[in-house]
């Protein structure tokens, strides 16, 4: 059976779905497993975080989503979901990350490990866009951990705990409200304009705490 715990128990293998830069609440339980398992075969989901993320931006909360190739006769795995290029978001999203995160503490820091995904590489496959993000940011916070993935889509995990419903970028559930809203308050960009924004991208903890953003997620 699917083990559900509480966030302040460890978690030796935890199943996540695959998120375009998570938000901190997905990251708070990612660095209680052991090893993360990533799902790559449930069948992919419109306006989920699979493809989006939010960030604080000078107007406000900003949704950005990454365009996908959509086939209508049939379903997809997130394995199998192809990026779309026509569309130019690439782009969108790094002036988007300039403009939030510009004249942050760690934007200097941390530009140049980003900048490539936005500005000279094209992945074919969202999954593997994640997946390499995900890379990235765990290499930033010094985070050790195997990343495994699934062989075959199972309801039920024996020995596993299990978050691929967890999140929910439309609505959130209660207990991930519950505990976006308990997080401690950090500074932001635009603190002064807007009330702290909870339960962002990573990228925004990065942007704004830079080295302390590991200590923050594990002593929230």
């Amino acid at each position: 059976m699917i083990q559900r715990q509480e966030a302040s128990s460890q978690q030796p293998v935890a199943l996540f779905p695959s998120t375009y830069l998570p938000n901190l609440v997905y990251f708070k339980h990612l660095l209680l497993a052991d090893v993360l398992l990533l799902e790559k075969h449930h069948n992919y989901l419109k306006q989920t975080y699979s493809n989006r993320c939010h960030i604080l931006g000078a107007n406000g909360l900003q949704v950005l989503s990454i365009p996908t190739v959509k086939i209508h006769y049939t379903k997809q795995t997130i394995g199998n979901i192809k990026i779309n290029y026509n569309e130019s978001w690439q782009k969108q999203h790094w002036l988007a990350f300039q403009s939030a995160y510009g004249n942050s503490s760690f934007w200097f820091y941390y530009k140049d490990f980003f900048e490539p995904f936005y500005l000279q590489n094209k992945y074919e496959y969202l999954f593997d866009f994640n997946t390499e993000l995900l890379k990235l940011i765990f290499k930033l916070l010094k985070i050790e951990k195997p990343i495994t993935f699934t062989e075959k889509y199972e309801f039920e995990n024996e020995n596993v705990t299990d978050f691929r419903n967890y999140f929910d970028a439309k609505k959130r559930n209660q207990n991930e409200n519950l505990e976006a809203e308990n997080m401690q308050k950090y500074l932001q960009v635009f603190t002064e304009k807007y009330p702290f924004q909870a339960n962002l991208s990573i990228l925004d903890l990065l942007m704004n705490q830079g080295t302390q953003s590991k200590n923050y997620l594990f002593n929230d």
